[in-house]
């Protein structure tokens, strides 16, 4: 029989190196009541413990005997930052019993209404991450101005700490987002077509340059409604994940259609698409080809499709050859 320390540290190394084996580790001991999950569910109840919980909530989602663990995902829902283990959280309940959901004393006229604590934990999640991909600008010309300084090629050092300065100029407007004009959260009717040149034009000059090409995105029925602040989050996580998978020479081509109410956008780039046994996980759980604990942009595009009224997934566009195809409502004639 595995130990409770065992246990938890094996499964929380698979948690990030390989969440499908994470989730039938622990379904091997829930199905044989492992007399040490007590202690287990004892950790997972401290902060800090997302992943686990998130795998735990994946991996009981269809199960048959799911009921045993209600108690346990209760506590988790409610002491839960992190909005994708949320959601596996939320998942995992949806199809339990009304009644087995009830919590004694659950309002309180101290609690924040629950929708401003959903709103504050997207808008904190988001400018998170984006913060995050805008210090990777500045780090990678550092390292460049590392190098170049070591060679003593005066040409690249120039250009880097161009690229740098820029790169601190556009982490200084990211930490002002919360200024920001209210018109950039708020749904506007959006040319799609010209809004993506616009911003390819300012992650050009954050980062380097993409060679876009846009099929059929200057029909003028291809109006959405949309924010701002909503597209960026779906199409600055897109152009950041196809530069790290095909590096500087990166080719992004956007293909429009117009499908009865909605605009179909399907996305390739020239990394190597998604594989067929990543189909099913994208949009469940963290992925990243980079480094473990990363992965989260998938989640974010996704999120912020749903937002918009749309929906994403996964198409065949080679055999087992998978890209991302977004559909959005598209503004009412």
């Amino acid at each position: 029989m595995v130990a409770s320390e065992m246990l938890y540290e094996r499964l929380r190394r698979l948690a990030v190196e390989d969440p499908k084996t994470a989730r039938n580790v622990f379904l091997e001991a829930f199905e044989a009541n492992n007399n040490d999950l007590p202690e287990f569910f004892d950790r997972l109840r401290k902060p800090g413990e997302a992943r686990l919980r998130q795998v735990v909530a994946n991996a009981v989602r269809a199960h048959p005997e799911k009921r045993r663990l209600v108690p346990e995902l209760l506590l988790w829902r409610d002491a839960e930052t992190d909005e994708f283990t949320r959601r596996a959280i939320t998942g995992a309940l949806a199809d339990v019993d009304g009644s087995a959901l009830q919590r004694p004393n659950e309002s309180s006229p101290e609690m924040l209404p629950s929708e401003i604590v959903d709103a504050y934990r997207y808008v904190s999640e988001r400018l998170k991450h984006r913060l995050r991909n805008t210090m990777l600008s500045a780090q990678a010309q550092a390292s460049r101005l590392r190098s170049a300084a070591a060679d003593g090629a005066m040409p690249d050092l120039q250009v880097a700490l161009a690229k740098i300065n820029d790169a601190l100029l556009s982490l200084s407007r990211e930490l002002e987002a919360t200024d920001a004009d209210p018109q950039y959260f708020l749904a506007r009717s959006i040319a799609l077509g010209d809004w993506l040149r616009q911003m390819d034009l300012r992650y050009t000059s954050r980062y380097s340059s993409i060679n876009l090409k846009l099929i059929n995105a200057d029909n003028p029925e291809t109006r959405i409604l949309g924010s701002d602040y909503l597209l960026e989050i779906v199409f600055w996580n897109i152009w950041v994940n196809a530069h790290q998978a095909a590096g500087i020479n990166c080719s992004v081509t956007v293909i429009f259609e117009v499908a009865g109410k909605d605009l179909i956008l399907k996305i390739l780039d020239t990394g190597q698409g998604f594989s067929k046994d990543l189909k099913d996980i994208a949009f469940q759980q963290m992925y990243s080809t980079k480094t473990p604990g990363r992965g989260r942009g998938l989640l974010e595009i996704q999120e912020a499709v749903e937002r918009l009224g749309g929906q994403i997934r996964l198409y065949e566009e080679k055999p087992s050859e998978y890209r991302l195809q977004i559909r959005l409502p598209l503004e009412a004639r």
